[in-house]
């Protein structure tokens, strides 16, 4: 994430502006490294980025040359890119980007300051404890911090500010703070932000994942939903060996490996991750991911799966709703743990929050219907876990689509029936239509045969009064 602001903020300008440059307003501009960033040469009317220059800050006062006379320069010209509006562009910026920058054309200075936002972790955090340090670094590390519009705030990953008992904040400066907190096993795989603030405005924002040694990385599901569990380092695959996926201590399957690993509710991918189609309140445990090689057997992750859902019960005539919502917990409900209803439940009455079983029970009552959607969200130290949304089925328009279910399977088989019936006329018609054609057909070569035969005897009468004729004009000549 980037932003700038057009403060005096950590402007340490230590190149001298010479006789005939004028300065323009000093820019602070924030980033993360391994980000692409442009700085704007903040200078009016420039056509031309033949005499341009860009300077960096060095230790000392020194200075080095990034672009001279529009050409770059310097050991970092891969990343250096200088743009046609004369804006100089770091790609992949890392620790030593974090300084003062000019860009001038002669006549004309700019002034930028470019600051990284960084978190790292304390090494060696006393006993029991996670240390994570959020800072500003300019050049190599710390600078000083005198502007009282920086803030530096620490969020969960949904943004919820952190508070709790087991959590310290220490702010030596406004540009730098530290988060100290007291490690649980269920810290593991948990990511934390730093916010970077200006005026409350978030300028920049970073995020960092804990590792606790022999954690348990905490999963919540919603009954009826997927999920998927991963298997971490499974590079050691290639020197021999299986993945076994075990719950509760007892194996998922006998022998779990890349080509094979079905169960009735489980799926192993190749990858070895672990794929719950269907989640239900059974499945809520401890779920292990071991490499088995020559009898030994590595724990490579574990995981612990909670689940949600909600059930409904309509009163007597559908006038009034009772949602019932439940977490149901691995093991026993941590104690900073809350099940409440968020949402549009303004018109209802929450019952008190109860515990059985390692399930977090609430009971929600709605008099007043119609609802349009009501959620059951699960907190832990102010960050929200889950949420559940419940969307409302009007019992009424059930009984009504139950009514006229047989209505309209009647009206079906009646349109196929009319539908049937109309094919087979319209084949009938369409047979009976070729069968008189047919029957002309053999009519006309009946009635040709006939003409033939009549023509036949009138021939042979023709040609018996032609032969009549000749006897006649024979016997007048023998006379």
């Amino acid at each position: 994430m980037i932003s700038f602001s057009l403060s005096g903020l950590f402007v340490l300008s230590l190149i001298p502006i010479g006789a005939g440059l004028q300065s323009s307003d000093n820019l602070v501009m924030f980033a993360l490294l391994g980000d692409n960033i442009i700085l704007p040469c903040d200078i009016p009317s420039v056509k031309s980025c033949l005499s341009t220059n860009w300077n960096m800050a060095e230790m000392f006062g020194a200075v080095s040359e990034v672009v001279k006379a529009g050409k770059v320069t310097g050991p970092n010209f891969h990343r250096h890119v200088l743009l046609k509006d004369c804006s100089l562009q770091i790609n992949h910026l890392v620790n030593d980007d974090a300084r003062d920058y000019t860009c001038d054309n002669g006549s004309l200075i700019s002034n930028i300051s470019l600051q990284i936002l960084q978190l790292t972790e304390n090494p060696t955090p006393g006993e029991d404890k996670i240390e994570l340090h959020c800072f500003l670094n300019i050049y190599k590390g710390l600078g000083p911090c005198n502007d009282r519009d920086i803030r530096i705030k620490w969020t969960t990953e949904d943004n919820t500010p952190i508070y709790g008992n087991r959590f310290h904040f220490e702010n030596p400066t406004n540009c730098f703070s530290k988060l100290i907190i007291i490690k649980k096993l269920i810290d593991h795989h948990r990511k934390w932000k730093c916010q970077l603030t200006q005026n409350d405005m978030v300028k920049a924002t970073i995020s960092y994942i804990t590792t606790v040694k022999d954690g348990i990385e905490e999963v919540f599901a919603a009954v009826g939903d997927s999920v998927s569990f991963f298997c971490n380092h499974t590079s050691s695959l290639g020197m021999g060996g299986n993945v076994e996926w075990a719950m509760g201590g007892r194996p998922l399957t006998d022998d779990i490996s890349r080509e094979k690993g079905r169960t009735d509710a489980f799926h192993v991918n190749k990858d070895s991750s672990l794929l719950i189609s269907e989640v239900s309140a059974l499945h809520s445990g401890d779920y292990q991911c071991s490499l088995v090689s020559t009898g030994e057997q590595k724990v490579l992750n574990k995981i612990r799966l909670h689940t949600i859902y909600i059930t409904s019960n309509y009163g007597p005539g559908g006038d009034n709703l009772t949602l019932t919502c439940v977490l149901t917990c691995a093991q026993a409900c941590e104690k900073d743990s809350n099940l409440t209803w968020c949402g549009s439940s303004e018109y209802g009455m929450q019952s008190s929050l109860m515990n059985a079983n390692n399930s977090f029970i609430s009971t929600l009552f709605l008099p007043v219907l119609p609802v349009r959607s009501v959620a059951c969200c699960v907190h832990r130290e102010g960050a929200m876990m889950i949420s559940k949304t419940w969307r409302p089925v009007n019992p009424l328009q059930t009984l009504v689509w139950l009514a006229f279910l047989p209505l309209g399977f009647l009206m079906c088989v009646a349109a196929g029936g009319l539908y049937t019936y109309t094919k087979r006329k319209h084949n009938r018609d369409r047979g009976t239509e070729q069968s008189s054609t047919e029957m002309t057909h053999v009519y006309e070569i009946i009635q040709d045969e006939n003409n033939d035969e009549q023509l036949l005897p009138r021939q042979s009468r023709r040609q018996a009064a032609t032969t009549t004729d000749s006897f006649y004009d024979l016997l007048q000549a023998v006379n």
